[in-house]
């Protein structure tokens, strides 16, 4: 299913005639690099977000440079939220979540309640969409607080909107809502629909013309009306240039009429998917596409079969493109917030030099000027000479202790920067397994080797291997930030056994093709103080080199001993065991340089990670040979004390 929820304009930024787009690209000519220009190209953006996805990404793009260069904060914001709509669209969840998060705070930080009203509303859909509804309710509903105190036309009709979809999303799935319930949504939406004829909001009428004709659809009220009344909105939709809100009508035709087994289900499906190649939505038309390659195999029309196959093909490749280039733009992003950091530690030290240098330049002067008056004053020559002389000594003695604390920080900063690019390295290793899986499932579908089914499944587990990739990645970059100035540690209560599980699930390919069994005994009740993120990365990353090591049908133990207000967890395997020599240094940076070629480079890191992890949370790991074989990691924390 799609939704419609994206970019909120204020008012008089609706813009419904071609001629606007020109008035806002010679504004943005005259207003170039400036806080006036960041706003254009994020009202741009705004423009283009239902009618060509490729082009409101440009815009948004120049807008966050813009906004990063100008130091414009509200631009940045403005621009982060575009991306998390944009992001949504192309059915990236990290990186639409990870933007949203960025521009709610930053919208936070500027105390900027209409721009956290709107974020909050995004996340509230998002989280909908990614079934966590307790979130979703609890975004929705302060975003709905804070509109009621706006009072702000425009941001309550679109609240009203996502109201009533949130209700509808419920009510199909068959679950209940504390948030939501039947005539507040009925409400919402006829409010939404006045106040949109009142501002002439083409988008909004749009949309909310849709919700009402999908109610006398799928409340079966009135269906052939409710159908009449889609097409005719999917048509003027096209027509005034809403390329996405025409799909997203077109999708709920072809979705009532297959589901009515009414031939013309075909007709809105091919429609839906030639409107999302128009406006750059391929990755939401690729279930469509999946379908109709499927339809027309199976009755043996080859020609469109192949043309839906070569679609189905270049929206993967795309789709794929996309993310890895979207998560290089997000890690450059960072990067760029790094280097910032380090100017202004720089300019500052700088300035340190400039206002030593000034007063040491002021005291030469007013030596030499002592220096001449001690000629005429002989008597008091020698005693201001050996004065001169202590001084001397002790500003050499303090310039020595200056220059000493000079060649230790570039010291410091040599091995940081050599830590960053081994950090590079190893992450550019972690991550090239799972695109080289994509190189070969790509190879074997241009060799058209695979059949649907088959091609189903290496899909699925692909998508597993990607998830566990970005949550790895997702844990570094929580790693890297814990390095930084400012990281505050806040404990939580954590059941082991549920996370055990959680990361067991992300493994379960890999112990049935190796058909291990798995011994499970922490109680489920056994609960302790961590950071639920940094501590499951740290089972994720024991679970994961146990399962690599242990011979095929082999066993593991996982197991917990509580002993004087603390727990210790371990995870046992039956494979190799690790060389003693590694052993001694398994969680050390230095010492794992000297023993490259040992070790794989990507686990390395990740169990320095984990070390790292576990000190900032009070706890300690260690890894030991078992007495056969096999090896056992474990780790310990401090139990969570009763309320």
């Amino acid at each position: 299913m799609i939704v419609l929820s994206g970019y909120i304009a204020r008012p008089g930024m609706l813009y419904g005639q071609t001629a606007t787009v020109s008035q806002l690209q010679a504004a943005a000519a005259k207003a170039t690099d400036s806080a006036r220009y960041v706003d254009v190209m994020n009202q741009l953006a705004g423009w283009f977000q239902h009618r060509q996805l490729d082009s409101c990404f440009l815009y948004l793009c120049k807008a966050r440079e813009t906004a990063q260069r100008q130091g414009y904060t509200r631009g940045e914001a403005a621009a982060y939220r575009g991306l998390g709509s944009y992001y949504a669209y192309r059915d990236n969840s990290y990186l639409s979540f990870r933007f949203y998060i960025d521009a709610l705070n930053l919208y936070r930080e500027l105390g900027d309640s209409a721009g956290i009203c709107q974020t909050s509303m995004h996340l509230g859909v998002y989280y909908q969409y990614e079934k966590q509804y307790q979130e979703a309710g609890e975004y929705m509903k302060r975003a709905l607080d804070l509109g009621r105190r706006l009072k702000n036309d425009t941001i309550l009709m679109a609240l009203q909107a996502n109201y009533y979809f949130m209700y509808v999303s419920d009510l199909r799935a068959g679950r209940s809502s504390d948030l939501v319930d039947k005539k507040r949504a009925y409400r919402a939406l006829d409010a939404a629909r006045h106040m949109a004829t009142r501002a002439g909001d083409e988008r909004l009428l749009l949309y909310t013309g849709m919700l009402q004709a999908q109610e006398l659809i799928y409340g079966k009220i009135a269906t052939a009306e409710g159908l009449t009344k889609l097409i005719g909105l999917v048509e003027d939709a096209e027509r005034k240039g809403y390329v996405y809100h025409a799909m997203y009508g077109s999708s709920h035709l072809a979705y009532n009429k297959a589901h009515s087994h009414q031939a013309d289900s075909l007709i809105f499906q091919r429609q839906m998917v030639r409107l999302a190649l128009k406006g750059g939505y391929r990755e939401l038309a690729l279930p469509v596409v999946s379908k109709l390659y499927a339809w027309y195999g199976s009755h043996n029309q080859s020609d469109s079969a192949h043309i839906y196959g070569t679609i189905m093909l270049d929206i993967v490749e795309k789709e794929e493109q996309s993310k890895t280039q979207g998560e290089l733009d997000y890690i450059d992003y960072y990067m760029q917030e790094k280097k910032l950091r380090a100017l202004q530690l720089q300019h500052d030290y700088q300035q340190q030099l400039l206002d030593k240098k000034a007063m040491e330049s002021r005291n030469r002067y007013a030596i030499i000027i002592f220096l001449t008056i001690m000629l005429v004053l002989t008597v008091l020559l020698l005693t201001d000479v050996n004065r001169s002389h202590r001084r001397s000594r002790l500003n050499a003695s303090q310039l020595g202790e200056k220059n000493r604390e000079i060649s230790e920080k570039n010291a410091l900063l040599r091995t940081n920067d050599d830590f960053k690019n081994k950090l590079i390295s190893l992450i550019a290793h972690d991550f090239r397994v799972p695109l080289n899986h994509i190189i070969d499932i790509t190879d074997l579908l241009k060799d058209q080797s695979l059949g649907y089914e088959e091609a189903t499944t290496l899909f699925r587990k692909l998508e597993t291997k990607s998830q566990h990739t970005l949550h790895i990645f997702d844990s570094i970059l929580r790693w890297i930030r814990s390095q930084l100035s400012g990281f505050v540690y806040m404990p939580v209560v954590c059941t082991p056994a549920t996370m055990v599980r959680e990361a067991l699930e992300i493994l379960r390919d890999n112990c049935t093709e190796k058909q291990l069994t798995i011994h499970l005994d922490i109680p489920d009740g056994l609960k302790l103080l961590a950071d639920r993120e940094m501590l499951q990365f740290v089972h994720r990353n024991l679970l994961h080199n146990a399962v690599k090591f242990s011979p095929p049908e082999g066993t593991l133990h996982i197991s917990a001993i509580v002993e004087e207000g603390q727990a210790t967890i371990s995870i046992s395997d039956e494979g190799k065991g690790v060389d003693p020599e590694t052993l001694l240094y398994l969680f050390e940076y230095r010492s794992r340089e000297k023993d490259r070629g040992r070790t794989n480079g990507g686990a390395g890191l990740a169990l320095i990670i984990c070390k790292d992890f576990m000190d900032k949370m009070g706890g300690t790991i260690q890894a030991v040979n078992n007495p056969v074989n096999g090896s056992t990691f474990s780790y310990t924390l401090p139990l969570a004390k009763e309320a």
